[in-house]
């Protein structure tokens, strides 16, 4: 497949809604620093670094707090709690809305009819997404509420996308799909029109590992990908060097997303970016060299003021790096 076709008909999966309760065993999958079974309970920490907004009123409220325990519903599914009715029904809940953004700006994502749909249920962490580019919200492993879910995701290239959504209960796994097209940076849509997912019809549970996560905290800090910000800068590096200590540096701003490109590299390379977070390394998703040498990196959110790291890791052998320097 040509370089310019597989950048035009990229296809982006957005493996969204899994409505998944475990029915036999207690298991909620929290985020960041939760511990069940323990006196040690955090806040749900959202994309954002921030706690997630409070749950809805009215709704069961899953999310992990010092001092209090979890209502029994939490661990089982829609219907199967005290006096509650049997039989949810994943197909009779509606779909969502998306309002495509251009590349490099936020793709917005309207949550509201599905959250009113739910009800009570709203706030208990049984979803994750698959934006298709590579990396998700969530998992099948690692359940989220709809409550904590970004609001906006930012695709770096342009193409049309297919975003599939899937919801899992009781075992049955169902999806929902829609198209988006997202235009180039340059030749923004001024009034682009929203889309709304189909029907949703029986499918297959996506694997665990199937995405890499927007979202990953630890002491040294905390990265996001991808998910969309008040503002969105872009950096351009020079070009990178073969070692870390000699990287060009470029500079961004804590809590700020940065979109970072980096020049003089061989057209058409697939790159797995790695960025050093403390001891470990973050993988971004594989992204390709565009026809000009030039590689945008996805959106990225740095929680933490610091010097980052990133390992270019090229198809055709070998390393290159880039440094991203973030300030408060």
């Amino acid at each position: 497949m040509s370089t310019s076709h597989k950048r035009t008909m990229q296809i982006l999966t957005m493996s969204a809604m899994s409505l998944s309760f475990i029915v036999a065993t207690p298991s909620v999958s929290f985020a960041a620093g939760a511990t069940q079974g323990g006196s040690k309970l955090s806040a749900q920490i959202c994309p954002d670094g921030n706690p997630c907004p409070p749950a809805p009123e009215g709704s069961i409220d899953c999310t992990p707090k010092a001092g209090k325990a979890l209502p029994v519903e939490c661990s089982l599914a829609p219907g199967k709690g005290v006096n509650e009715p049997e039989g949810f029904d994943v197909s009779s809940l509606p779909g969502i809305s998306v309002t495509p953004g251009a590349a490099k700006s936020a793709t917005k994502f309207e949550l509201g009819p599905l959250k009113a749909a739910l009800g009570k249920y709203a706030a208990m962490p049984v979803f994750f997404v698959n934006y298709g580019d590579g990396t998700g919200y969530g998992s099948s492993s690692d359940l989220r509420s709809l409550n904590s879910f970004p609001s906006s995701h930012i695709y770096v290239q342009a193409g049309t996308y297919t975003i599939t959504g899937y919801a899992t209960v009781d075992g049955r796994t169902e999806s929902t799909t829609m198209t988006v097209v997202i235009e180039p940076s340059n030749q923004p849509d001024p009034t682009p029109d929203k889309v709304n997912s189909g029907d949703w019809d029986p499918a297959a549970t996506p694997k665990a590992n199937a995405v890499i996560p927007v979202a990953s905290t630890s002491s040294a800090g905390g990265l996001s990908i991808g998910t969309g910000g008040s503002v969105i800068a872009e950096a351009v590096s020079q070009a990178p060097a073969a070692s870390a200590a000699k990287a060009p540096v470029v500079n961004a701003r804590a809590n700020q997303v940065v979109i970072v490109s980096v020049p003089s590299l061989q057209d058409g390379t697939d790159v797995v970016g790695r960025v050093k977070i403390g001891n470990s390394w973050k993988t971004l998703p594989t992204s390709e060299v565009g026809d000009d040498g030039v590689l945008t990196l996805p959106a990225l959110t740095f929680s933490k003021a610091g010097t980052y790291s990133v390992k270019l890791t090229l198809e055709t052998g070998g390393s290159k790096y880039v440094t991203v320097k973030i300030k408060k």
